[in-house]
């Protein structure tokens, strides 16, 4: 049997080593996040303060650890990324706590209370290079009194705090620390409210965990747009892998016009839809990777209202490569493979509701068109101005045959010089409406109609473009019909 040898890490060298996996405050701070959920939390306050001296804390009411749970969360690899956990654990590598922490900070302090006895540990990397060993101070309670929500904590029933300190690496270079610490976090709230969504509201009867940041409570940033009456769920499917499921969602947003400014930066912006089209990988409905297609597909002008709900559980962790900061994933070929025979049943509705209006087949009840789109033969299109829109019929039915003839020739010339490259070009950009409110816009629209046909605000709505923005509708019947 050959012989073996004990080659042991240099403390000092490994732990400054880690510092640099990577983590950003935000991606730090999800981690801490992670362990709050996974420990029962239903609440979890995070604050900081560039005055005075520097911290980061973070307090949540999850049920808390013994002295030797403690103890174990403080090592390194506390647990084996191999081993079955609960179905609920947001961890796995057991390095989350310790490598998100010290990334931005020399100190780490967790303090946490369970069955009324209170325990804490340290993280000093001062003395780690002192002493070259890998120990954790075990300060005494009394000299907890100063830390930043040590009092809200001992207030709890049960909970756990971890603190920040001497934050080399949060506040690298900085010369103003209280600026410096706004601008490192100005970032924060939407990461967060984007990662954890679908914790800060209720779903599939979990209670929702309330997270705020210096007291702002998260919103709840989804990228679906579920709330709105417009945006269309596509049928489901299930993917077995070694006996789990893989739950996948598709959901096709609403066109442009349909969507509320803070909607719209939640999709992604007006430069941003293109980009934000894909996969939305969750990991117990913690969101790990988003707008990504994996390489299946290239990311195309008419697929960019297509999101893709993933849940995978965490029993897959493996075949998905996921990484220390839980903000990566990568399907294995099993997986993709399905995705791929997916994507075309999706993206098509996708492509629909771009173009929308254009097709004179299946448009909305009511809705008249001002262009139809036609299709001479396969792969071939046209518009062209519909003369049976009531605008138009309203304006012909008072001609004569030879009026009703030259109009029909402008209609034919207006179509013909219509611009459909620059139209592309400028769809691929969103740029082609402004994100501030059009309802003075649409209601002037309204009233030119009104002026010239004499039709009701109630038959205008349902005209082109009017019909559009059906989220004026009710505004412009309370003003015209008064």
């Amino acid at each position: 049997m050959a012989k073996t040898l004990e080659v042991l890490p240099d403390p000092v060298s490994l732990i400054e080593s880690m510092r640099a996996i990577g983590y950003t405050p935000e991606t730090a701070l999800a981690d801490l996040i992670d362990n709050s959920i996974s420990a029962g939390a239903t609440s979890v306050n995070i604050e900081y303060d560039g005055t005075g001296e520097p911290f980061v804390a973070v307090l949540d009411d999850g049920h808390g650890m013994s002295a030797a749970g403690l103890t174990k969360a403080m090592r390194h690899g506390s647990s084996n990324p191999v081993d079955a956990r609960s179905a609920q654990d947001l961890g796995r590598f057991g390095l989350g706590l310790k490598t998100a922490s010290l990334s931005q900070c020399r100190r780490l302090t967790v303090v946490t209370k369970q069955e009324n006895k209170v325990h804490v540990r340290c993280w000093d990397l001062d003395v780690v290079r002192a002493e070259k060993r890998w120990v954790v101070v075990v300060p005494d309670l009394r000299e907890c009194r100063e830390l930043p929500l040590y009092e809200e904590l001992r207030g709890q029933e049960r909970g756990t705090l971890v603190v920040w300190q001497q934050l080399d690496r949060l506040m690298s270079g900085s010369l103003d620390p209280a600026t410096e610490m706004t601008a490192r976090m100005a970032n924060l709230h939407q990461h967060l409210s984007f990662v954890f969504h679908r914790y800060t509201r209720r779903e599939a009867g979990s209670p929702p965990v309330a997270i705020a940041i210096n007291g702002l409570p998260l919103k709840s940033i989804d990228p679906f747009l579920k709330g709105n009456s417009f945006t269309q769920p596509l049928e489901g499917q299930t993917i077995s892998v070694n006996g789990q499921s893989i739950q996948v969602q598709p959901y096709v947003l609403p066109h442009m016009n349909y969507l509320t400014r803070d909607e719209a930066e939640y999709a992604g912006g007006r430069e941003g839809l293109r980009s934000s089209q894909g996969f939305y990988v969750y990991r117990n409905r913690r969101l790990v990777i988003s707008g990504t297609w994996f390489r299946l597909v290239p990311k195309e002008e008419f697929f960019k209202l297509t999101r893709v709900q993933v849940d995978i559980p965490n029993t897959l962790d493996h075949l998905w490569s996921l990484d220390i900061k839980k903000s990566a994933a990568y399907p294995p070929d099993i997986i993709r493979n399905r995705l791929r025979e997916l994507i075309p049943h999706f993206a098509g509705t996708s492509r629909k509701t771009v173009t929308f209006p254009g097709r004179r087949q299946k448009q909305p009840p009511g809705f008249e068109p001002l262009w139809d789109r036609i299709e001479p033969s396969p792969g071939a299109f046209r518009y062209e101005l519909n003369p049976d829109h009531s605008i138009i019929r309203s304006l012909t039915d008072t001609l004569d045959g030879s009026a009703q003839k030259a109009l029909q020739h402008i209609l034919d010339l207006v179509a013909a010089a219509l611009p459909l490259e620059s139209i592309y070009s400028d769809m691929c950009g969103d740029r082609r409406t402004k994100l501030e409110d059009r309802y003075a816009e649409t209601a002037t629209v309204a009233a030119r109609i009104m002026e010239i046909t004499g039709f009701t605000i109630k038959t205008v709505i349902a005209l082109d473009p009017v019909a559009r923005f059906p989220q004026y509708h009710e505004q412009l019947l309370k003003e015209f019909e008064q």
